[in-house]
């Protein structure tokens, strides 16, 4: 496997990620400065530390972005999703991920 894959994650799973560039999927609920409040596939609110001048125009995101504490993650970039994200599956897909029975897969 690859030294630069980025885990998906969910908020219960970033503290085990500090400092390591993850992926995350998020709904995001407000914005205040350079920071957006989110909601993570799991339920869990996280704190995303924005690009400068990133333009976020829908209401489901994936960042990437490396792990700041168990609460908040740093934008190196994001994926604009949709306005309708079905996030148990995506919190499915990262219960999945971590899951030793699917380890080679992944």
């Amino acid at each position: 496997m690859s030294d630069n894959r980025s885990p998906r994650v969910n908020k219960a799973r970033m503290a085990d990620y500090k400092g390591r560039t993850v992926r995350l999927i998020v709904k995001i609920l407000s914005f205040r400065d350079d920071v957006a409040i989110a909601e993570a596939s799991d339920s869990g609110e996280v704190e995303i530390q924005l690009l400068k001048d990133v333009k976020i125009e829908s209401a489901f995101i994936e960042v990437i972005g490396q792990v700041v504490d168990e609460r908040t993650i740093k934008m190196m970039g994001c994926i604009q999703l949709s306005n309708d994200v079905d996030m148990k599956l995506a919190n499915d897909v990262v219960e999945v991920w971590h899951d030793p029975k699917f380890a080679s897969m992944f």
